[in-house]
């Protein structure tokens, strides 16, 4: 079991690589001089990925958008050599630096970029991922506060300077730096954690529905940065996943910086009022569950998890997941389990032929389904 103590690096570092690893657009923001470009080029250089280094200060909206061009009496958008470099690499990432110096045309061609990972016609592989260096508006030169809909796809993080780092490497020009893995920083299983995550995050937008869909910000100072959103909560869902479950600064972090220090907030301390189960530690047995007793709320956090699980694509997560709700539904709950039974029975995997037995006899009656029947009858 991980610790805050025993996790390696900052949690500025954990969530920064959360972020990467989740593919999240990342916006870091710190004062100039601080090494932040030699900083970010030399770690993702260690965890194996090609950078490409593109200042957007010096750089047009052609240069995003590309130029058009006759392609076999076709007309189509350019790429570019940097484009080709990433999506050739094994995993890549597109380092935008002085990222809100850029000239707003410019900006609007990077939206495209950010938002839909497209350059010209050539759209960036899955295995790139994309931060955004600035500086503060106060001591950048002719900076502005980002567009509501850039700032909204973005994680914004604050620089944090790695004093110890920098002391026992400047002598030497950093040549011998090790960065720490990716892998040393993260969930060892995120696909258990997502399911978690997911779980607490959408019981959480139900029982407090104005954090879902608030206005956008009028405030520009406000609207480019962090805020809720349908889309921000779905990036809080993905970047958490990759955390270690105990990682509370680096969640912080990460929630934060997606959807604001209010939504935060007031999310951890639900999350630690609510004492969810974790549907991993459900499906495999280790916790026992009191379906008839239980409040509501953890129910409902727990057969949103585990249907998650069952839904990731193994075999056996399926048939075990099945049995959870089983359970719930045996427990005096059909109500609560139904919608994922339902999502369940109509996704069956790979070596599944049919619905088993126990599962299909605790919503039999409300499957009220022919094809349910027949799919039980042939197993």
């Amino acid at each position: 079991m991980a610790t805050i103590n025993t996790l390696p690096g900052s949690p500025f570092q954990r969530a920064l690589a959360a972020g990467v690893q989740a593919n999240v657009p990342v916006g870091v923001i710190g004062e100039p001089g601080q090494g932040k470009t030699a900083t970010m080029e030399s770690s993702t250089s260690g965890w194996g990925r090609h950078v490409e280094t593109v200042i957007g200060s010096n750089r047009e909206a052609t240069d995003f958008l590309g130029v058009m061009i006759e392609d076999e009496g076709a007309i189509k958008y350019s790429s570019f050599q940097w484009v080709q470099n990433l999506n050739k690499a094994k995993a890549g990432l597109l380092l935008l630096d002085e990222f809100n110096t850029s000239a707003p045309s410019t900006m609007k061609g990077m939206l495209r970029v950010v938002q839909e990972r497209y350059v010209g016609d050539t759209k960036l592989n899955d295995s790139v991922s994309i931060i955004a260096l600035m500086n503060p508006i106060e001591t950048a030169v002719d900076a502005y506060d980002l567009p509501a809909p850039m700032a909204n796809r973005m994680m914004h993080l604050k620089w944090v300077f790695d004093t110890k780092n920098w002391l026992e490497n400047v002598g030497t020009g950093f040549q011998n730096t090790n960065p720490i893995p990716l892998s040393d920083m993260l969930a060892a299983d995120p696909v258990s954690r997502k399911a978690a995550v997911s779980a607490a995050v959408t019981t959480f937008l139900k029982v407090n529905s104005k954090f879902m869909t608030p206005p956008v910000p009028t405030d520009p100072i406000k609207a480019g940065g962090a805020w809720p959103s349908p889309r921000s909560w779905t990036n809080v869902i993905s970047v958490l996943s990759q955390l270690d479950r105990y990682d509370e600064e680096a969640a912080f972090l990460v929630v934060e910086g997606l959807v604001g220090e209010a939504a935060a907030t007031e999310y951890f301390k639900w999350l630690a009022a609510a004492d969810l189960y974790d549907p991993a530690e459900v499906i495999d047995g280790t916790v026992n569950v009191d379906w008839k007793n239980e409040r509501a709320d953890r129910l409902f956090a727990l057969v949103q998890g585990v249907t998650a699980l069952g839904l990731s694509g193994d075999a056996e997560l399926w048939r075990k997941a099945s049995t959870v709700l089983a359970r719930c539904a045996e427990g005096g709950k059909p109500d609560v389990a139904f919608p994922s039974a339902q999502k369940l029975a109509n996704n069956l995997p790979k070596g599944v032929t049919g619905l088993p037995k126990r599962f299909a006899e605790a919503f039999m009656e409300l499957f009220g389904n022919t094809k349910y029947k027949v799919a039980v009858a042939a197993r």
